[in-house]
């Protein structure tokens, strides 16, 4: 038993839960950002992002191709493919369709044939890449714009009953 002089107040009750409910509340803030983000906060469909990046990552390619004085017939056949994409909607990148395209060119082995392939391929990935950043922005966004009140309320009360059962379980005696 630990026995302390009248009127130290260095074990005193209110200080402790005090720090304890401090502590709690940043815990609490830091929760805010490291709790995943639940169904009912992703009131996003993620198909859109993924459209929206293809479209972007075409857009761009077309963009680089035209500047070119003179395209090879890979290009221009990709560049035909998504100007008619509204005629076309879904297939455009179908498997068939594609296939369809580079026979066209000359088959499977030709330059233009694997040149088209390698356009496709490129498109794919970048668009992929974008969508990752995409959503993985889209995840931090709704974290940050999540309402902090309860989660600072939840980690100080936390915090208040941690320093409250520190006190009623502490064995020090005060004379």
């Amino acid at each position: 038993m630990t026995i302390s002089a009248v009127g130290q107040n260095e074990n005193n009750h209110l200080n402790t839960i005090v720090k304890y409910t401090a502590a709690g509340t940043a815990g609490g803030y830091a929760l805010k950002y490291l709790w995943p983000v639940t169904q009912q906060e992703n009131d996003f469909n993620p198909r859109t992002v993924i459209n929206y990046c293809r479209k972007v990552t075409n857009k761009n390619c077309i963009s680089e191709f035209k500047k070119k004085k003179q395209m090879n017939a890979a290009q221009d056949m990709f560049v035909k493919m998504i100007e008619n994409e509204d005629k076309i909607k879904k297939d455009a990148f179908n498997y068939n369709n594609i296939t369809k395209k580079v026979k066209a060119l000359g088959g499977e082995y030709s330059a233009e044939g694997k040149e088209f392939r390698n356009i496709i391929r490129y498109v794919n990935e970048t668009s992929k890449n974008m969508t990752r950043k995409f959503a993985s922005a889209y995840h931090i966004m709704l974290k940050f714009k999540r309402p902090a009140v309860p989660f600072l309320v939840a980690g100080a009360g936390a915090g208040f009953l941690a320093g409250f059962a520190h006190n009623v379980l502490k064995d020090d005696i005060s004379a």
